[in-house]
């Protein structure tokens, strides 16, 4: 099976954004929580407290980490045969392979999301660079975005290396 990797278009305001995040969130759950839960008279009643108060900041942690690490470290691959195209997101939390039989694909095709048209509104994706085009999978009459945010040149070398 053949491989091509896609790197994620970096955005360093979210980067730093939620790198910041993820330091503010991990000193609150394991400096001021434990500092003040433990001021409590029984263990027991200490240990739930910290469990209890945590859960909504371990939440929050864990959605800044799948933002941070996606837009910073994302890579999307696909591998791809003559029967099938198996496409990857790498560093992406909570996310599986899917895999796309060629027979299931009506048409693998480029997209330009500059305006972007929905079935209720559109969107005018405002860019300094040209990393607006996606590849698409017309599979099952729907329209499915395999690798967003690439210029034109690229998605013209991996449409023709997987066609």
């Amino acid at each position: 099976m053949n491989t091509i990797t896609v790197k994620n278009k970096t955005n360093w305001f979210v980067t730093i954004f939620f790198g910041f995040g993820l330091l503010l969130t991990s000193f609150i759950i394991f400096i001021l929580l434990q500092l003040s839960a433990f001021q409590e008279d029984s263990v027991w009643l200490s240990l739930f407290s910290y469990a209890s108060i945590s859960v909504p900041f371990g939440a929050f942690f864990l959605l800044f980490l799948y933002f941070w690490l996606w837009n910073t470290f994302g890579k999307t691959v696909l591998g791809y045969d003559s029967k099938k195209i198996v496409v990857t997101k790498k560093y992406k939390l909570f996310c599986k392979p899917k895999t796309y039989y060629r027979t299931e694909v009506q048409k693998i095709d480029i997209e330009d999301f500059r305006i972007e048209r929905t079935k209720y509104n559109v969107r005018y994706h405002f860019s300094w660079s040209d990393s607006t085009f996606s590849i698409i999978f017309i599979h099952n009459n729907l329209p499915i975005r395999i690798i967003d945010w690439i210029t034109y040149e690229k998605a013209k070398e991996v449409l023709n290396v997987i066609q």
